[in-house]
């Protein structure tokens, strides 16, 4: 069996998968190893593979089940599945969240790749809510456990979900709010929860649980969107362009203390 070419990023998130994209696609057993990886690691990184839009999807039809866009969210002009994020039409994700948690069924992978960037700037940050979670005191592990939180959008989108969430691949409890979504912690006094959720959302983005991804132009990143949070950086004056792929994830359940 082949083995995949990994090197770590950081500390407690990210890795490079330096084996070529075409040679994983064709290799059933290091696509396996690509998942795995992606789940340990909860970021990976394909350098340069710069994939056309159809092996983009290809990659994303492996690994699961790609799903439409959210809104208005423009999509490529000949692959509905292919979300466009164009800063020309003024796109930014510039705060820390994990994606569409305002849904009941949350997604469970991400999959970008670069397309048009500009000169310097416009990183991508990555956090793990599994180590955020790890490094909360006892006492704040024990105020979390049950507890609900609320995740809506503008658009009145909405979901409740656990504040702490079991992962359905490795069966880790991660921290799961986020600056965007989620609105307030149910079943807290008001004086309580406006407290600690701001608390818990800047945890999460403490620098010693991150990785910073320095794209380069055709890099494919693959993270796995319920163990982490991301940013993007708006910080470039230039076009910004990168493809998305979202594959279809599930109803997230509480990860209960033993």
């Amino acid at each position: 069996m082949s083995a995949l070419e990994l090197r770590p990023l950081a500390g407690h998130i990210g890795a490079a998968i330096e084996t070529p994209l075409v040679e994983v696609m064709a290799d059933v057993s290091l696509l396996e190893q690509a998942r795995a990886a992606m789940y340990e690691h909860h970021v990976v990184v394909f350098p340069q593979a710069n994939p056309t839009p159809e092996q983009h999807l290809a990659l994303g039809h492996a690994l699961g089940e790609p799903i439409p866009p959210e809104g208005q969210n423009p999509t490529h002009p000949d692959h509905d599945l292919l979300i466009v994020f164009d800063s020309d039409g003024g796109y930014r994700a510039d705060r820390w969240h994990a994606d569409v948690t305002f849904r009941t069924e949350v997604p469970g992978v991400g999959i970008l790749c670069m397309r048009h960037m500009p000169s310097v700037g416009g990183d991508t940050m990555f956090s793990s809510c599994t180590h955020a979670y790890e490094t909360l005191s006892g006492g704040m592990k024990k105020l979390l456990d049950k507890r609900r939180a609320w995740h809506e959008t503008a658009a009145d989108a909405a979901a409740e979900h656990p504040v702490v969430v079991e992962h359905p691949v490795t069966g880790k409890p991660i921290l799961f709010v986020n600056h965007i979504f989620t609105r307030r912690i149910m079943n807290l006094p008001e004086a309580e929860q406006s407290a600690i959720l701001p608390f818990l959302t800047e945890h999460v983005g403490r620098p010693e649980f991150t990785y910073r991804h320095r794209w380069q132009l055709g890099d494919v990143v693959m993270w796995d969107n319920w163990s982490t949070q991301h940013y993007a950086l708006f910080d470039y004056t230039e076009r910004r362009v990168v493809h998305r792929v979202t594959l279809r994830g599930q109803k997230l359940e509480a990860f209960r203390l033993s």
